[in-house]
C-alpha cells in the first residue's frame, strides 16, 4: 500500500510540474535556478565531504568498532546496537540525507539487521550545523545564538524521538558481521563514487521540488492556501506561507521564513520544519533506502515526530532562555 501511494503521489507530481513547464516556463526556469543555487551554495560544499567521510567509515568497518563501546547506551536508549551510533553522529554533523545513507551502507555491508537500520531511519537523519546555524539563525534571524539554540533543540528533539519509537526489543547476538578488510585507498575510492552519485540524487530532488513550488507559487495555489490558513488560524500571511512551503522543501521554507520576528512562535515553526526535513528530504532519503530493500515508513514517522517534538520544545525554553 505504501509503495502504491507513493507511486501515485510521484506520477501526480510528475504531471503537475509537466503541465507547468508547458504553461510557465519562466517560474519552471526560476524556481531550477533557486534549486541549483541552494544545491551549489550550501548542500553540495555542507554535505559531499562527510559524505565521502561517512563512507570511508563504513568501508573501514568503523561502526562495528564503535558496536562495543556504544552498545551499553544505545541498546538502553534506542533499543538498537551501538553500530547505529556512527549514523546519528554522521547525521548531525553532516545534515540531510547523510544519516539515510549511512543507515543504507551499514545494512548493504552487513553492520545491521533490516528492523534495526529501519528503527535507525526514524532519529539518525537529521540537519547538520551548517544549514541551521547559517541558514536558519544568521541568514533568517540575524542570530548565531539563536541558531546554535534550533541546533541544540534538533539534537534533543531527535533523541526523544528515538526513545519513543524504542518498541520492540532486538536482539544483540542475533546478528554479527566481520569487519572488512582495512584499505585505505580502495575505501577512499569508493566512497568519492559513491557520495557523488548520492549528491546527484539528492540536487535532482532539491531543484525537482524547487521548480513545484515556483509553479505552484506562479499559479496562486501558494497564495491561496496560505490565505486560507491564516484567515482560519488567525495567523501571518508570512507564516502561513513559510509553512505551507516548508512542507515540501527546506531550504526554501526556511529561507521563505526571512523577516518574521524573532519569536516564540516562529522559532517554533522553524524548528518543525528542520525536524520535518519536507518532502523533498523524504524522497532522497527513500530514494537512498529503497535500493536496499529498506521501508521508509519508520523514517517518515519518526521525521514528524521529530518536528512536533521540536516545535513544542523551542516555544515552551526560548521564553525562558532568551
Amino acid at each position: 500500500m505504501t509503495g502504491k501511494f507513493s507511486f501515485l503521489i510521484a506520477v501526480f507530481l510528475a504531471l503537475c510540474a509537466f503541465i507547468g513547464l508547458l504553461f510557465c516556463p519562466s517560474a519552471s526556469a526560476g524556481g531550477a535556478r533557486a534549486g541549483l543555487l541552494l544545491c551549489s551554495g550550501i548542500i553540495i560544499p555542507s554535505l559531499f565531504p562527510f559524505a565521502v567521510i561517512s563512507n570511508i567509515f563504513v568501508e573501514l568497518g568503523l561502526p562495528q568498532r564503535l558496536s562495543k563501546v556504544c552498545t551499553p547506551v544505545m541498546k538502553k536508549l534506542f533499543g538498537v546496537s551501538g553500530t547505529g551510533s556512527a549514523a546519528f553522529f554522521l547525521g548531525i554533523a553532516g545534515g540531510y540525507p547523510l544519516g539515510a545513507i549511512s543507515v543504507s551502507e551499514m545494512y548493504s555491508k552487513g553492520a545491521l539487521q533490516k528492523k534495526e537500520a529501519e528503527r535507525l531511519l526514524g532519529f539518525c537523519d537529521n540537519s547538520g550545523p551548517a544549514f541551521i546555524v547559517s541558514v536558519a539563525g544568521v541568514a533568517v534571524f540575524g542570530s548565531v545564538r539563536v541558531g546554535f539554540f534550533l541546533y541544540c533543540i534538533h539534537i534533543l528533539a531527535a533523541l526523544l524521538t528515538g526513545m519513543l519509537l524504542k518498541i520492540e526489543k532486538s536482539n544483540e547476538n542475533a546478528f554479527a558481521s566481520s569487519l572488512p578488510k582495512m584499505n585505505l585507498s580502495g575505501a577512499f575510492t569508493s566512497s568519492v563514487k559513491r557520495a557523488t552519485a548520492a549528491m546527484v540524487t539528492v540536487c535532482g530532488f532539491v531543484v525537482f521540488f524547487s521548480v513545484l513550488v515556483g509553479l505552484l507559487d506562479a499559479h496562486g495555489t501558494l497564495a491561496a492556501l496560505s490565505g486560507a490558513i491564516s484567515a482560519r488560524f488567525g495567523t501571518e500571511l508570512h507564516f502561513s506561507r513559510s509553512l505551507l512551503t516548508g512542507l515540501l522543501e527546506l531550504g526554501t521554507g526556511t529561507s521563505s521564513m526571512f523577516g518574521l520576528r524573532t519569536e516564540p512562535e516562529n522559532l517554533a515553526l522553524c524548528s518543525f520544519l528542520i525536524g520535518w526535513g519536507g518532502l523533498s528530504v523524504h524522497a532522497q532519503a527513500s530514494a537512498v533506502i529503497s535500493e536496499g530493500g529498506l521501508s521508509p515508513a519508520r523514517h517518515t514517522l519518526g521525521k514528524l515526530l521529530h518536528g512536533v517534538l521540536s516545535a513544542l520544545i523551542t516555544f515552551l525554553l526560548y521564553p525562558l532562555l532568551f
